[in-house]
């Protein structure tokens, strides 16, 4: 059984058909694996396994199998099918968390209903240049830069000097674009409660690199797009 499953795991195939998780270890029947598909899931070692209609969580080498429900705190209740499992593994809904980008180090371009959320930091030149691209878009879009030091002490500087500028909501898309933020005058004794928000809301994500782009259905691009428009329109095809 374990090498079977281990080469389902390897195979990383992903199914998106209704399959009810079920609750009691004695209902499955593994003497004849019928592996449908697999999703890894985003907790180290552990995978979802549909095994002809019925879902169980094993670990990467196939010793330990978890039967029960799973529940998704951050959208909010349980992974009944593959399909839940896959999104929840491979998308973040900022709205089920409830994090407000209004609350963090955030500036913000475009006029659309749709948002689009890029964790950027001052001194990446792929975030500007993807940042410079969005602006096609920006009737059909809102872009949130939420602005991050993920490129050092001097990215640190800047990203908490932007937070505390007078002029951000104003000024702070230009000056992160044109590296003149450090020009920016600051506001006196600076509240940082936001900015130290921005930091733990980051790590939160697994925001492990920049640009980290968010799109409004949860799609979740880690590094510049190759092709920007398919990726934004990508969303509305569902």
């Amino acid at each position: 059984m374990r090498a079977l499953l281990t080469s389902a795991l390897l195979a990383g195939s992903v199914v998106a058909g209704p399959v009810m998780a079920q609750t009691n270890f004695e209902d499955f029947n593994f003497s004849d694996l019928d592996i449908r598909g697999v999703v890894e899931l985003p907790i180290t070692g552990m995978s979802a396994v549909d095994n002809g209609g019925q879902v169980f969580f094993t670990s990467s080498n196939g010793r330990f199998v978890i039967v029960g429900e799973i529940y998704d705190l951050w959208k909010g209740g349980s992974l009944d099918t593959m399909s839940q499992i896959q999104d929840a593994a491979t998308r973040i809904h900022l709205d089920g968390l409830q994090i407000d980008t209004a609350n963090l180090n955030t500036v913000s371009f475009g006029t659309g209903e749709r948002t689009v959320t890029i964790f950027t930091d001052p001194l990446c030149e792929h975030c500007h240049a993807l940042t410079q691209e969005a602006k096609q878009y920006a009737d059909d879009f809102t872009f949130e830069l939420v602005v991050v030091p993920a490129l050092g002490d001097r990215s640190h500087e800047l990203a908490k000097q932007l937070y505390c500028a007078e002029e951000k909501d104003a000024q702070g898309v230009d000056a992160l674009l044109n590296g003149t933020i450090d020009t920016m005058a600051t506001v006196a004794d600076c509240d940082t409660t936001g900015y130290e928000r921005t930091l733990m809301t980051a790590e939160l994500l697994g925001v492990d690199g920049v640009p980290f782009v968010i799109a409004d259905d949860g799609r979740v691009n880690r590094g510049r797009p190759s092709n920007f428009a398919d990726w934004l329109y990508a969303g509305e095809e569902g």
